[in-house]
């Protein structure tokens, strides 16, 4: 199976046709990993262009001159194994890389043939044993929230568009065969929202790699500011930064030096401001390497990044924390990136916007390096009763002596994440935020901060208190369950006893945090 759907090519050999006219009546066959590129005022006549592809490598053809009339380009795109039903891998997101001018059915789509008609695209894409015209190809439909497969019979008229994607899978890893001609202009894809549903599957319609981040530049006004991301399916085999679940995701932060390989489908969100916008695939977006590194107008940045996993038995999910000089503590479109929801899953971690929090379940956060200090991030999960789950730091590349809080206001503990796992059950199933809360903190505190036990922090009716002797001016503040900041104040050095009156919240279940030079205290509090 292949680590990476989403590859760029380290060396290519390019062939640049520079005369006026080749005459070239054979096949000209371009292998994996190779890229042409027909320059401007020139003609390549051939009778047929073969353009083939592995797991890993893709042929690439960069038309900026003309083909002949007559010429046929054809697309041996890899398309990965079939899935298995409770395991990772399996499956590809796919698009046409090449098409006729006039309209492909689904039904044509299965007659060509990678090898001169032996074996046809019929015979390599994974059908129904209970109903064999049942097809492992369809688009993906977010008014079902789900993946369509194609039936030869029913569905045999229907037109393969380019800039669609479509859900493909072959018995063994094989290649299936596109035939028709190179797109030479700018393509659209309509995305929707239906109902809550804003996840489209489009793919590059050019038989290059096209490049991600000029992508991302044409199109950040029709994607959800939550998620201006390209999100790449990668059959949960490809462990790494930026890879959530099953998906690489693709942003101004996140792989931004990954580009989007000829024939490759991927999923964004629709901006649900308009329920249908227009993505465009410009021919500038075009390249043969993947070296391009131009990041939305924003300066290229260092950052420090956390990894946090959750695991049971049979699962496991991560979810990314970033710290960089371009983000702020409330949204950053283009660097922020919501997980994908546009199929259930019984097992996630996410974090929740730590500033101006709407509720949005976030695989992606990042933030300014001068909130490292000060912020609290709220974590969501999402698991059954009964689990046995640990939570822990998979990697990280923050600066020495900067210490990982994990703060379990259910069961009112810390953890110091950063020299040991947190491991617990479910007494009954978990969904959302509240429970569990990220803190960053200096070293040299955290021993103070762990011994904190003298503090008695307890709430009735609509008053707080504090009992216990502070070591330094401290800092209150009050979280909602959302992690929206919903008050904050300062208590003097040496009290013992202080009363916070809050009469101004509603009632219900809020996070105190108490802070200092010495001291650190976080507890749940229901306030009637």
């Amino acid at each position: 199976m292949k680590p990476y759907i989403f590859l760029s090519i380290a060396l290519s050999v390019v062939i640049c046709f520079t005369s006026k006219a080749q005459d070239l009546a054979r096949t000209m066959t371009v292998s994996a990993g190779t890229s042409v590129s027909i320059a401007s005022g020139t003609t390549l006549d051939a009778s047929n262009i073969n353009l083939k592809s592995t797991s890993n490598k893709y042929a690439c053809l960069l038309l900026n001159g003309a083909l002949g009339a007559a010429t046929i380009v054809n697309y041996d795109r890899y398309v990965n194994v079939v899935g298995t039903a409770g395991a990772n891998g399996g499956n590809d997101l796919i698009s046409l890389p090449v098409k006729k001018i006039e309209d492909v059915t689904f039904g044509e789509f299965l007659n060509y043939s990678p090898n001169s008609g032996v074996t046809p695209n019929s015979d390599i894409i994974v059908n129904s044993t209970v109903t064999p015209t049942l097809y492992a190809f369809g688009p993906y439909d977010n008014s079902r929230q789900s993946y369509i497969n194609y039936d030869a019979t029913q569905n045999g008229d229907i037109i393969l568009e380019r800039g669609q994607g479509y859900r493909s899978a072959t018995y063994s890893g094989q290649t299936v065969r596109f035939t028709g001609t190179v797109s030479s202009s700018s393509e659209t894809v309509t995305i929707t929202t239906n109902g809550t549903n804003y996840w489209n599957l489009i793919g590059n319609p050019y038989p290059t790699y096209i490049n991600s981040q000029v992508f991302l530049a044409q199109n950040l006004a029709v994607l959800d500011p939550n998620a201006a991301a390209i999100y790449g399916y990668n059959s949960g085999n490809a462990p790494g930064s930026g890879t959530i679940g099953n998906f690489t995701i693709i942003n101004n932060l996140t792989n931004a030096n990954v580009n989007i390989a000829p024939g490759q489908g991927f999923l964004v969100a629709n901006n649900r401001n308009t329920p249908t916008n227009q993505i465009s695939f410009t021919m500038a977006m075009r390249t043969l390497t993947g070296t391009d590194d131009f990041i939305l107008g924003r300066n290229a940045s260092p950052n420090q990044m956390i990894r946090l996993r959750a695991e049971h038995a049979s699962a496991n999910f991560a979810t990314e924390i970033y710290f960089n000089e371009q983000s702020t503590s409330g949204l950053d479109p283009g660097y922020d990136a919501e997980i994908f929801s546009g199929t259930s899953s019984n097992f996630m971690l996410y974090s929740q916007l730590a500033q101006h929090n709407l509720g949005r379940n976030m695989a992606i956060q990042s933030l300014g390096f001068i909130d490292l200090n000060e912020v609290i991030i709220p974590l969501g999960l999402k698991t059954s009763k009964g689990s046995k789950v640990t939570l822990s730091i998979e990697s990280s590349t923050m600066t020495p002596g900067t210490d990982v809080y994990l703060d379990d206001s259910f069961t009112n503990t810390i953890t110091l994440l950063s020299t040991s796992n947190y491991t617990f059950t479910t007494n009954t199933a978990i969904s959302g935020t509240g429970r569990f809360f990220l803190r960053f903190g200096n070293r040299t505190l955290s021993n103070t901060a762990l011994d904190s036990n003298s503090i008695k922090l307890y709430a009735s009716e609509q008053t707080i208190y504090v009992n216990g002797l502070l070591l330094a001016d401290t800092q209150v503040t009050i979280y909602d369950i959302q992690g929206r900041l919903m008050f904050s104040s300062f208590l003097e050095e040496g009290s013992e006893t202080n009363r916070i009156e809050a009469k101004s919240l509603n009632s219900g279940i809020y996070v105190v945090q108490l802070k200092n030079e010495k001291q650190t205290h976080t507890k749940k509090v229901l306030l009637k």
